[in-house]
Formats: structure tokens, sequence, C-alpha cells
């Protein structure tokens, strides 16, 4: 059983998108650590099930709203839902993503508007109607978009991923602005190379394009890194925690690279 980490989210309520697995199961459990109730929105409400068990056995609570989030009549009902089942939203963590490893000659109008769908206006409809319950309920709450370090420096096979998650870091500056006089913080963590299924999917495809190892792949990707490992769901979930808690009160409009050094490499 997992235990309670510290209270620097005691009482609060945050919504997680895309909580069922990954980055978003290790920030789901990781707020739930720090004291948090949490909603997850997913579209794999059996998946998200397993993360709201590991947040009740942390002692906090937890619902499952099966939600695509680039629906934005489904994205409003599940937020006022959510609103009503756990109270008053407190943070919100973007975290539902997709990614693909594709050339972009190969990339088809398809798969260039399904990444901007789900990265970024998902992201976008989400604070949306998040923001706007925020604000009614005169909550001075905190807003956290999962963006990538692949908004800066995108491999290979990035193309359409780091486009659209460069728009998630403009939107956040943006919100942030919006938002200052609500007294609503907004900020983004770009997560670099991370153990998830999604990072497992991207090896997979890039391997097999390429007539190489998985194993030798990421061990490339890691060379990138000052510090040469992978990174685990739970360390992303460190720096959210900060900004969504009280210490992050004074930091908004930023983006807070989570990535081994990636970036500075």
């Amino acid at each position: 059983m997992s235990s309670r980490t510290d209270d620097r989210l005691d009482g609060a309520h945050v919504v997680v998108t895309g909580g069922a697995r990954g980055i978003g199961r290790g920030i789901a459990v990781r707020c739930a650590r720090s004291g948090a109730d949490v909603s997850l929105f997913d579209l794999r409400p059996d998946v998200a099930a397993e993360t709201a068990e590991r947040v009740r056995e942390i002692g906090r609570d937890a619902a499952v709203f099966e939600v695509d989030v680039t629906d934005e009549a489904a994205v409003s009902e599940a937020v006022d839902d959510a609103r009503e089942g756990l109270g008053a939203i407190d943070g919100l963590v973007n975290n539902a993503g997709i990614q693909q490893a594709i050339p972009l000659l190969e990339t088809s109008e398809a798969e260039w508007d399904r990444h901007f769908d789900v990265n970024a206006k998902g992201s976008f409809l989400v604070a949306k109607h998040v923001a706007k319950r925020m604000i009614a309920d005169e909550v001075a709450g905190s807003i956290v978009n999962v963006s990538s370090v692949g908004a800066e420096r995108p491999f290979p096979g990035q193309g359409a991923y780091g486009a659209s998650k460069a728009a998630v870091l403009a939107f956040t500056t943006v919100l942030a602005k919006e938002l200052a006089e609500h007294d609503i913080t907004v900020n983004a963590v770009k997560p670099g190379t991370v153990d998830t299924p999604m990072v497992q999917q991207w090896l997979t495809e890039r391997a097999e394009q390429h007539d190489t190892s998985e194993d030798r792949l990421l061990a490339e990707a890691l060379d990138d890194h000052i510090l040469d490992r992978i990174g685990q769901p739970e360390e992303v979930g460190h720096a959210v925690v900060l900004l969504l808690s009280e210490e992050g009160d004074w930091i908004t409009g930023e983006s807070i690279a989570v990535d081994g050094g990636y970036l500075k490499a």
C-alpha cells in the first residue's frame, strides 16, 4: 500500500485528464500522496479505475469519468459532474495526449489533425471549462498543462506531436495572463523520456521504421540526457504537485522541464 508523502494538497480536488496510465497515473497518485482527491478523465474508464483504486489505497477519494477531451459538450458535462461529486475543483492537470512516430512527409492530414485535436484542442477545452468553474466558485486554483521536450527539441518523426505540444506552451502563456486577475495560475511541464506505454509505442514504431532494436533506440535517446536514465511517471508528478500547491502561488506562465537534462545536454 502506498503512503502519504506530504500535505501540500491536503483536501484539494484535482482533475487529471488521461489519468488511466503512464504519466497521468503517476501524477494522480503523486497528488493523492500529497492529500488530494482526484477526478480522472479518460476514454478508458476500466483502466482509469485501476488508478482510482491506487488513489483510494492512499486514503483519498477518486472518481472516474469517461470523457473525450475533443468533445466540448462532453468536457463541460464531465467538469460539472466532477465538481458535484468531489466538490470545487482546485487544480487541473491537462495530461491527455497522443504521440505517433511518423516522418512529416508521410504524415496524413488526418494524423496531423488528430495530434492537434487531442494535444492542443483537448487541453484548451478542459482548461476553458475548469477555469470557468473555478471563477464561479471563487477558487484561487492552478492549471498545469503537460507539454513535452518535443515542443522545443523534437526527435525525427515527432513533427505533428512536437508542433501540437508547442501549441500547448503558447496557450499556457496566454491563459496565465488572462486568468491572473482571478488568482488562477497556469503553467506547463515538459517531460523528457519517461517510462510509459506511449514512449514504448513510439520506440516500437521507430524501430520498425529504421530496422533496429528498441533497446538501441532507447540507449541513443538517453545519451542525449544529462542523467543517463529513463524517467518515472511520479517524477513528473513531483513538479506538478509543486505547481498545484501553495509553493507554486508565485509561479505562472512558466514551462518547467522534467527531463533528466535533455534540453540542456
